[in-house]
Formats: C-alpha cells, structure tokens, sequence
C-alpha cells in the first residue's frame, strides 16, 4: 500500500511539473526584457501597441516607453498619447493625418511632440479631402537636430519653409506630391550639410534642381508619373546612383559626371510621334551624359524607343557599361535597341535580361515596321500558334541568347530572369534541353550562363 501511494505521488509530481512547465512557456513573454517587448510592439500601430495595457500589470506601461511609434489619425482620436508617453527618445515616428479646419492643429502638435523627443526617423503623411490646400509645416518642422531620414507626403500642398532650414543630421529625404519651388529646394538643401539620398516623387513647380554644393549626395531618385512635375533640369555632378521615372515630359541632364549606376524607366502605353521623338531625343543625349556609368537598367518603352531611333539610324553614344539589365519580353519590337546597346557597350562583361509583361506602343508603329531588320527574331504569337508553351518558351530563350552572343564581344556572364515564363510539369524533357542549351552555348562562347525564375 506505501509503495502504491509512493508511485501515484511520483506520479501526480511528474503531472505537476508538466503543467507548471506548459503555464511557464505560456507565460515566458511576460519575463522578455523590456528592449525585447519594445521591439515586438514596433511592428504594429500605436492604437493595438496601447491595447496591450489591459493583459496584465506588467503590460500596463510597456507600450509607453516604445520608442516606435505608428499613427493614423482620421478623427483626431487618441491625444491621450501626448500624456502618456514617457519614452525620451523617438526612433521612428509614422503620422498619417486627415486634414480638416479641426485637425490643423493637431498635426502641429504631433510634429512638435515627436522633434521633443529627438525623433531620429520621421514620416509625414498628410491628406486633405476638403481641397483647401492651406496647410504649411510649423517653422519647427525645418529646425532639427536629431532628424536622419525623413519620408513627407503632402496632397500637392505648398512646401515653402519661411525659415532657415536646419537639419545637420539628416542623410535620407523622401518628398512625395509637394508643390516645392526652386528658391524653397535650395534652402531645404543648404539646411541639409551631410544628406546622402534625396527621392522627389510627383513634386510640383520644380524647374531646375542643383545639388552641385550637396557633396555628400549620392543617390537620386526621381519619378515623374504625373503631368506638370518636375525637375526640368538636372544639375548633380556629385551623385553615383540615379533612377529616373517618367510618363511625363522628361527631364534635361545637365551634370552627371560622377555617376555609376542609372536606372532609366519609360512608362507609357500611347505616344504621339511628337512625344516619341521627344523621349527619342532625350533618352539619347542621356545615354550620352552617361558617359562614366558602369551598371545600366533599362527596360519597357525605353528600349523600343531606341528601337526606333536605330531602324532610323540615328547614331547611339558608345557607352563604357560593364553591367547591363533590360527588363522586357522577348519582343521583336525591342531587339534593334537591345543590339545597338550590346554593340554600343565594348567592355561588357554581364547582362542581366528578365522577362516581364511591358506596355507596347500602340496605334504610332504597326509591328510590320519591325519585320524587315528583325524576321530572323520569332515573336511569341507566331512561335505560340506553331509550337506548345514549352517549345515556344526554348526557341525565344535560344533566338535572345544567339543575339546577344552575336553582338556582346566581351561578356563574361549572363543572367537571365524568366519571370514571366512556366515549365510545364508534364514534359519534364524541356528542363533537360533547356539546360543542355544552356551549356552548350556557354561551353562554345566561354560565357558564363545562368537561369533563374522569380517566385511569382
């Protein structure tokens, strides 16, 4: 009887110990320190960080030292937030604010109260569904310390500091749909002594942007997908990166000298043959201001653009390009252009071309125009109608690497993305020929060949 009271005691302490070890791992967030805590809540609004004050006494104030904070205001809710918040310093700041005569004064307030806390990281988004357009950043905005990178989006207001710019730590700006002038630029640039990346997006009454005395800028990213947005000219002689959008009237090159990497980018399904031989014009003399760049990204309409100015014959800049990317389908309407850049670019050593849908031009060039220099190159309705997919997809991928082969004397290595191209599981044989192709051809041109498909 004792042993048999022994044994359901050892028992009943091993059950005990289960549990205690199941409640333990249950409850092991609430004994993470608080840094841990603080993080996990930066990954979510500020509104459900505060919801966490009600699990328990040891959640009750977490949420008030964050130092993340991410805010979208529609109503002017949550002003508690201003007496509760007891963290010193702010890492990031994220406000998202409906305008209305009532809520002016609240993003004032946000503003103020994140810059007290020496915000390091801050992101404005301002809207404005009255359509008044009035709103202007307090002069306390331009004056900061502390700020390193700073993301604004206005609904086309003005931008128009009426001080002196003073911010001494910033290195990342990001200006999405802001009316700017040139004389409200400079003062923002001249405030800004060790800025390093600026982004305008859709930016408004920009003529002329001149970084010639921002020395330590060195990447410029630009996108013009709207009418009436700027730059109009481009003064950077001290950047290395640049990435141009545009669907708009483009921009002038002015100074570029310095640059290493472009990433041109044409989006536009209908020209005119006024607007295409504008983008003919300026994608050329680009290409000509980009005499230094070593890595080029081109893709869509551009490269039917130069498509176009080849057939007319219209002489290309050579380039001293040592990495290129096009970003197209295996079109014929983009081969001309595609040649004359591997032709252009004498100390090519890689290619990167991935296959994605593009908008063609439509209703200006009839794809007939591209028959007599380009028959040799099959288009995909043609092979489609001939062969199945996978035949189809071999015989585009074999015609684009004999091309390119034909016309890029120094290449070393080609990567090709088929990201918009499906095997077929039901002929496991096209895999195999498709990589016997492969090495084939980079056993017979000693270029290094690589396929890669995208996860979509």
């Amino acid at each position: 009887m004792a042993k048999r009271r022994e044994r359901r005691g050892r028992r009943q302490h091993r059950s005990h110990r289960r549990i205690q070890r199941i409640i333990d791992g249950a409850d092991f967030i609430n004994y993470m320190p608080d840094d841990i805590l603080h993080h996990i809540l930066s990954f979510i609004p500020t509104d459900l960080a505060m919801r966490t004050s009600v699990l328990s006494r040891r959640w009750r104030h977490v949420w008030c030292e964050t130092p993340c904070l991410d805010i979208t205001l529609k109503h002017g809710a949550m002003n508690q937030t201003l007496t509760s918040y007891t963290a010193p310093i702010i890492t990031s700041f994220k406000l998202v604010m409906d305008l209305n005569s009532n809520t002016v004064p609240q993003v004032d307030s946000w503003i103020e109260f994140a810059l007290s806390r020496n915000v390091q990281n801050l992101s404005v988004f301002v809207r404005d569904f009255t359509y008044s357009k009035t709103y202007r950043f307090p002069d306390i905005f331009y004056l900061s310390s502390s700020l390193k990178l700073l993301d604004v989006t206005l609904d086309f207001f003005d931008m128009i500091p009426t001080c002196t710019v003073s911010w001494k730590s910033l290195r990342n700006l990001t200006l999405r749909f802001c009316q700017i002038p040139d004389e409200s630029i400079h003062n923002i640039l001249s405030g800004c002594p060790i800025l390093e990346s600026l982004t305008l997006d859709t930016c408004r009454l920009l003529e002329r942007l001149d970084l010639s005395k921002s020395p330590n800028l060195r990447r410029l990213d630009i996108n013009q997908q709207y009418r009436r947005t700027g730059p109009v000219a481009i003064v950077a002689p001290h950047i290395y990166y640049l990435r141009l959008t545009y669907s708009s009237t483009p921009s002038t090159i002015v100074d570029v000298s310095s640059l290493s990497e472009a990433n041109l980018t044409i989006i536009s399904s209908l020209l005119s043959p006024l607007t295409a031989d504008g983008y003919q014009t300026m994608a050329l003399e680009m290409l000509s201001k980009f005499h230094n760049v070593k890595r080029l990204t081109v893709g869509e309409t551009l490269l039917q653009i130069l498509s176009l100015a080849e057939l007319r014959g219209v002489p290309f800049p050579t380039l001293k390009v040592q990495t290129l990317t096009v970003k197209t389908e295996f079109v014929r309407s983009v081969i001309p252009g595609i040649s004359r850049l591997l032709q252009n670019s004498p100390g090519l050593k890689k290619l990167r071309p991935s296959t994605m849908k593009m908008h063609h031009l439509k209703g200006l060039y009839p794809d007939q125009c591209w028959r007599s220099t380009c028959e040799v190159f099959p288009t995909s309705k043609e092979i489609y109608k001939m062969l199945g997919c996978n035949d189809a997809t071999l015989k585009l991928v074999a015609s684009f690497m004999d091309l390119v082969l034909r016309n890029a004397k120094t290449l070393e290595r080609m990567v090709v993305w088929l990201g918009g191209i499906y095997f077929n599981g039901d002929a496991p044989w096209f895999e195999e020929e498709l990589f016997d192709m492969v090495e084939t051809l980079s056993r017979n041109n000693n270029v290094s060949i690589l396929l890669k498909q995208s996860n979509c």
